[in-house]
């Protein structure tokens, strides 16, 4: 019995095992087939670094027509190991474009090694290759690998690549999507501007120096259309024309000032950068004063009373900001010329090092009330407590908008950095309290620290003189303590960078003679010229000098001057105006933006302008769609070996010696502790090693 049992249920188990063999590979299927259609990512960092924005899935949900994306690669398993790692993510990257899409996005991928044909197009649309060269004892190689993306969108608008290796999901993403950005936008805004360059201190023969660089940036110029307005004739403005851009406006004639006040008040948007002086950045970093007069000769009406009408104060004067907070560059290693720097001896040798130089400064992202009672310390660092209160009152922070142009800069803790920045505020009463025109609304968007300095434009602003060696650090000594004895001899003050009003403005120029026109001034010239002449010819004349063929007739190919008349003066508004003031135009400033004076220690703007550029074209056309991406910055995890000072009186450079001290000593116990750690450990095993064997040796004796 119990033998034919054993037999029943070995024939019973094959089937079931067999089935629960089936049954494993149908769930298993089932798992890879959802898998397959069914992507779930986890993203376990606090910032969300590796997912995807809402900038992203916000442009691709706009997509009505299909984007192809051509991705030109060389086989995975043929790329070198440091390029392989980036394939990784460009390929994790695409597959989620693809599922985002819901069928709206196509990636077809190429191997121009493959095909000659291939390679030709990749070549011909833009795509360039990676050459990789490979060097031994006997041979010399050089490897052609392809990495490019092409954007076809609708089949007539296209974006490319050349070379696509991103390091990160976060990399691959602030690549392709303002590439899907660019390449979905059907229409270029429109935006006016009027320039009056800087001169080129290499000389007249190499040309003005303007903003070239930023406007003709290809993220830039593929979304926005710039047009030269400024018109030697004084025309106004187009109707529709939405945003006017000034760039360092100086000797403005009424006439143009007329029509600047036109524009605010038919509803335009005026964005002007400002300076006070022009100062050229010339050999041996002479930084001297060039002649920049704001009215031209003639003119009865000053730009600061008109801007003063429309709610704003600008003092041409200089902002120096003395909180080593606001001079200290991003990266003390690759960044370190973004605002001024000069050999110095170190223990590598001499060295290009940044130096104090509260000229170049940017705003910082806190809020100063929060800091007042540091600030409040005397010399014996007791804390003057009815002067900090005072301070809580009246400081405010750094960064005080939340508008998306700022959100990236608020989380970097810093403001793009200005070179030479100017006042920029709001009207105001005798106590402070605002004092707009009615029906204007108008805030400070950025402010300095409250270690400002405020000064007229001085001739010359070199720190470190014109010898060499110890005469030029005598010079930066000299100068640096004389700006500290005016900062502790003047109460604290913070001064304002950038200021917005809008509404419905008032004309400045209502109930006055409207300034006419360069071609209007002519005609009136010349009908005065002819009147005059009638009045002439209508006097008795002498007998003798009458002409007896009679008088000449006029000539019938020179007609008379006309101009077109002019609309009448919009005295007031009837749609809401804006204007946005930057004490600053030297940051955006060719030369400046290109790094020319990289090589001998700054400044260079580049880093800080193109970014604050393009993210201020987005938020003038309140376009959102990049605002996610702008202001995704991974958080700094970075060790703080020296906490950083709100000390405007001390020396940045104590502060580098103390972080050199630390990190100094940070890797001597790196070295030293692991070796002491493994020495007690060997110590501990000897010793109860050694008990144990004398346990043993006392048992056995």
């Amino acid at each position: 019995m119990a033998r034919t049992q054993s037999i029943v249920w070995e024939r019973g188990s094959t089937p079931a095992l067999v089935l629960h063999v089936l049954l494993l590979l149908l769930v298993l299927g089932q798992a890879v087939y959802l898998a397959s259609r069914h992507r779930v990512r986890v993203d376990l960092t606090s910032d969300g670094l590796w997912s995807s924005t809402t900038s992203t899935r916000d442009l691709l949900a706009k997509l009505d027509k299909r984007l192809v994306v051509e991705a030109y690669f060389s086989p995975k398993e043929k790329l070198p190991v440091a390029v392989r790692e980036t394939r990784a993510w460009a390929d994790s990257f695409l597959d989620e474009l693809v599922q985002l899409g819901k069928g709206n996005v196509v990636v077809q991928r190429f191997d121009p090694n493959a095909d000659k044909a291939i390679r030709d197009k990749a070549t011909r649309v833009g795509v360039k290759p990676l050459e990789l060269r490979s060097q031994s004892s006997t041979s010399l190689s050089v490897d052609v690998h392809w990495q490019g993306l092409r954007f076809v969108y609708g089949g007539d608008k296209n974006k490319v690549v050349p070379q696509f290796a991103p390091g990160s999901s976060f990399l691959a993403e602030a690549v392709i999507t303002p590439a899907i950005k660019e390449v979905i936008t059907t229409q270029k805004r429109r935006i006016g501007y009027m320039e009056w360059p800087a001169t080129n201190p290499q000389g007249a023969q190499a040309g003005p120096l303007g903003w070239n660089v930023l406007r003709t940036l290809d993220g830039i110029a593929k979304r926005y259309e710039f047009q030269n307005l400024k018109d030697e004739d004084g025309a106004l403005l187009p109707d529709d024309l939405q945003t006017l851009f000034l760039f360092r406006p100086k000797d403005l004639t009424d006439r143009q000032k007329y029509v600047l006040d036109q524009f605010v008040v038919k509803g335009g948007t005026l964005v002007a950068f400002v300076d006070a002086a022009e100062y050229m950045v010339g050999p041996q970093r002479t930084m001297t004063k060039v002649p920049l007069a704001l009215d031209a000769n003639g003119s009865a009406q000053k730009l600061t009373d008109q801007l003063l009408h429309y709610g704003l104060d600008w003092k041409p004067r200089l902002v120096a900001d003395l909180m080593p907070d606001a001079f200290q560059p991003r990266d003390l290693i690759q960044g370190r010329f973004e605002y001024f720097a000069v050999p110095q001896l170190t223990p590598f040798g001499q060295q290009l090092s940044p130096i104090e130089y509260p000229y170049f400064f940017h705003p910082v992202a806190i809020d100063w009330k929060d800091v007042a009672e540091q600030l409040a310390k005397d010399n014996a660092g007791k804390v003057d407590k009815e002067l900090a209160e005072q301070y809580r009152k009246l400081f405010v922070p750094g960064m005080p908008s939340d508008e998306f142009v700022f959100q990236a800069w608020k989380q970097q803790k810093r403001g793009p950095g200005f070179y030479w920045p100017t006042w920029v505020g709001l009207r105001s009463k005798a106590g402070g309290a605002p004092d707009l025109p009615p029906d204007v609304q108008g805030r400070v968007l950025l402010w300095s620290s409250p270690a400002a300095l405020v000064e007229d434009p001085p001739q010359s602003l070199n720190p470190v003189g014109f010898g060499d060696g110890q005469q030029r650090l005598d010079a930066y000594q000299k100068f640096r303590s004389k700006l500290r004895e005016r900062l502790a001899a003047e109460p604290r003050q913070q001064a304002p960078l950038m200021a917005e009003v809008r509404g419905r403005f008032a004309s400045f120029f209502a109930g006055q003679e409207r300034p006419k026109r360069a071609s209007e001034s002519k005609e009136e010239e010349a009908r005065k010229a002819g009147e005059a002449a009638k009045e002439g010819e209508q006097k008795p004349e002498d007998p003798a000098k009458v002409d007896p063929n009679g008088p000449p007739k006029p000539d019938a190919a020179a007609p008379e001057p006309t101009v077109v008349a002019e609309v009448a003066m919009v005295e007031r508004g009837d749609k809401p105006g804006r204007i946005v003031l930057i004490g600053d135009a030297d940051f955006l400033r060719d030369d400046i933006v290109r790094g020319d004076y990289a090589q001998a220690g700054g400044p260079v703007s580049g880093r800080s302008a193109a970014p604050f550029f393009a993210q201020m074209l987005d938020w003038l056309a309140e376009d959102k769609d990049l605002v996610a991406l702008q202001s995704k910055v991974a958080t700094d995890r970075s060790l703080k070996f020296v906490s950083d000072t709100l000390d405007p009186n001390a020396d940045p450079r104590l502060q580098e010696q103390a972080l050199r001290r630390k990190t100094t000593w940070l890797r001597t116990l790196n070295v030293a502790l692991p070796g002491a750690l493994l020495a007690a450990l060997g110590l501990f095993v000897y010793f109860v090693r050694r008990a144990q064997k004398r346990t043993f040796l006392t048992s056995i004796g």
